[in-house]
Order: structure tokens, then C-alpha cells, then sequence
């Protein structure tokens, strides 16, 4: 018997692809399914062949349903249920509680398909706690009611709920979620490891940071920690921030030192990392990032700031320099690890065994046979 799953992305495959995150099997873990159908609720996505190996080896097909928002999403919904009512899916996966999750457990009432929910974050402390910060009261009314109407719905209406870092669990429960499952974000460790050949070289030590640009992720700190390094910054991502990082390069004269690169595929990045001396990523609002596995696992050291919770810390403080989220701290850290060559070589080991134990392999098969048990259920 063929098996189908029907899955809500957070954002259109256009995006992912863009930005060269595209990844094996990403929608079918050890290649259970025999069908893919992607719900993606936007007016347009991408041509299904540029994308396809997030499938694997089943059949895969994108339906761009339209754009859908708090106003629309009722009658959106029912278009929906329609078409996967005639889809006919064994399971539903829904990336977010939002509004995808919405649809996606609306769908699970009215057909009876089981519902898979994953968290990548914590969305109280990722979302509402920085409105309250930056005191953008209109944005943390907005997520307020999201909050009630949306997320709370979504997620006691899922069968399973995926967390990708422990702290997330918290936020699950305090809305209703039960059975909740720890999977990491699967790092593919064939695709990442210290044997790469380098993409870069250079006679400087190199620091890396690979991120979307965007105040979030405080690229303009490093930018001036490395100002009087006798360094190499290589910045991959592309974001709102690019034309101001680009500025601030210009008037700091550090145009030599610091190099942009916009987009690299997910396929390349390992050679972009294991060009380097050092991974660091001076993010402001807690929590990390993909990158940081997979610079972990590509042999390099990691510096991060200290988390804002303790419980944000769970895997990184095995193996990251965790320091205070400034200019002095950062530059500082890296040139104790440039200076000290037994430090860095712990911080390599410490990093790849760490990674070798939520390797990708590990996590695709918990994920999968978290699938197999909700499809028993049914």
C-alpha cells in the first residue's frame, strides 16, 4: 500500500531554495513515503524538479494554494479540506503552530488524519518576549491574539509534536501539547565533516558566519570585533541588512578584511566551513541556529553568546565558547582560541563528538518511526 503525507511548510520552497537549503529526504525521513504533496499556502511556489530531493525517492508535488491570512483563513481552510480530502494522505506535518498548523489541524478534525506538528523555536520567547523588548506593543498584540486563536488550537489538536531543542517543550505544554518528542535538526554528516576541502584560502585565519543578515543575528558586531584582527571575516547570507553591513564595512576601511557572500547552497557549505578558523554568530534573542551544527561538524570552533535562559543552552555548551553578547567579548574570544592551540583542538573534538551523538541518521530514523506510530494509531 502506497503511503502519502501531506506537508505546511513555514514559507514557500521558493525561499529554502534561494537560499540553498534544500535538503535530502527533509520530507521523508528514510524514504517511508511513497508521495509527497507540499500544502504551500501562497499564491506561487517553485517548479517541483528544482526541489524535488526534499522527497527523495516518492512522487512529489507542490500546491500553491494561495496566499492565506487572518482575514481569508476560514475560507481557506475549506478549500483546503477539499483538497486533501482527495489527496487522501495517511498523516499531515505542519512546520509551525501558525497558520499553517491551524489549517493543518482543522483538516485533521473535519478528515480524521493524524497531525505531526514540529517547533523550531519557541515562539513566547522568540517572538512575544522581543515585541515586549523592543516595546512594539501593536506586534505583541497581534502575536497575542495569534497566541489564542491560533497556536493553542493547532497544537492541542496534534497527535505528535516535534520539538528541534529542549526548550521548546515548555511553551508546548503551556498550550496544550501532549506527546511531545525531542528530534534534532538532522545534520547530515556526510556532508559535513572536517575532510571537505576548503572553498577558501587564505594566510589569515579565517571567522565565519553564515545567517540571514538581520539585526537578529548582530552581523554588525563582528563586523567591529574584527576591525583591528589581522583577520578574514566571511559573511554568508543575504537579508535586509546587506546594504547597511556593506556601509559599515566602507566607513570602518576594513573593505579588505571582510568578504560577502550571498547565497550558497547547502550542498557547498562545508567547504565554506571548513575554510575556517572560527564559526561565530552574535545573535541577540536566544536560541541557535542550523549553522552552528554544522560548523560543529565540520571541525571548527563555535563562538555564541551566552544564552538569555539557561535552558537555551542544552547542546552548545558542550562544545561553544559562550560569551557576553559584545564587541570586546567576541573580538577577545577569538583571539584567545587563534593564540591557544590546545583550546581550539578541544573545541573541535568537543564539537564533532557532540554532533556525531544527534547526527542526522539517528534523527531521520526517530523521525520516521515517529511517523510509523501515528499511522498505526489511525
Amino acid at each position: 500500500m502506497k503511503m502519502k503525507l501531506c506537508v505546511f511548510p513555514n514559507d514557500p520552497l521558493s525561499s529554502y531554495y534561494k537560499k540553498g537549503e534544500i535538503k535530502e529526504r527533509y520530507f521523508n525521513p528514510k524514504n517511508i513515503f511513497d508521495e509527497i504533496h507540499v500544502i504551500s499556502l501562497f499564491d506561487s511556489d517553485i517548479n517541483e524538479e528544482k526541489v524535488k530531493k526534499v522527497a527523495g525517492n516518492a512522487n512529489f508535488k507542490i500546491h500553491a494554494v494561495g496566499k492565506v491570512n487572518l482575514l481569508n483563513k476560514n475560507k481557506m481552510k475549506k478549500k483546503i479540506v477539499r483538497l486533501i480530502s482527495e489527496i487522501k494522505p495517511d498523516v499531515i506535518r505542519s512546520y509551525n503552530p501558525l497558520l499553517q498548523g491551524w489549517i493543518a489541524a482543522h483538516v485533521k478534525k473535519e478528515l480524521g488524519i493524524p497531525l505531526v506538528i514540529s517547533l523550531h523555536g519557541n515562539y513566547d520567547l522568540d517572538l512575544r518576549h522581543q515585541a515586549r523588548i523592543k516595546k512594539d506593543y501593536k506586534s505583541f498584540l497581534r502575536l497575542q491574539i495569534t497566541r489564542q486563536i491560533l497556536e493553542k488550537f493547532a497544537l492541542r489538536n496534534a497527535d505528535e509534536i516535534i520539538i528541534v531543542y529542549e526548550f521548546v517543550r515548555n511553551y508546548a505544554e503551556k498550550l496544550g501539547g501532549k506527546n511531545i518528542n525531542l528530534i534534532y535538526n538532522k545534520i547530515d554528516l556526510s556532508k559535513f565533516s572536517p575532510d571537505v576541502i576548503p572553498k577558501i584560502v587564505e594566510k589569515k585565519p579565517i571567522i565565519i558566519c553564515v545567517g540571514r543578515l538581520m539585526k537578529e543575528k548582530n552581523q554588525e558586531c563582528l563586523i567591529h570585533a574584527i576591525k583591528d584582527l589581522d583577520v578574514i571575516l566571511v559573511l554568508i547570507g543575504d537579508g535586509p541588512q546587506y546594504s547597511d553591513l556593506n556601509k559599515l564595512v566602507e566607513k570602518l576601511n576594513i573593505k579588505h578584511k571582510v568578504r560577502f557572500e550571498r547565497s550558497v547552497s547547502n550542498d557547498e557549505i562545508n567547504s565554506y566551513y571548513t575554510s575556517a578558523d572560527i564559526f561565530a554568530l552574535p545573535i541577540k534573542y536566544g536560541g541557535f541556529a542550523i549553522p552552528v551544527l554544522e560548523a560543529a561538524a565540520s571541525g571548527i570552533p563555535v563562538i555564541l553568546p551566552k544564552p538569555e535562559f539557561d535552558s537555551d543552552s542544552e547542546i552548545i555548551e558542550k562544545f561553544a565558547m559562550l560569551v557576553d553578547n559584545s564587541i570586546n567579548s567576541f573580538q577577545l574570544a577569538i583571539k584567545k582560541i587563534l593564540s591557544n592551540k590546545l583550546l581550539k583542538n578541544k573545541m573541535q573534538k568537543n564539537g564533532i563528538d557532540t554532533i556525531k551523538k544527534i547526527s542526522g541518521d539517528i534523527m531521520e530514523e526517530k523521525e520516521k518511526e515517529l511517523y510509523l506510530k501515528v499511522i498505526s494509531k489511525d
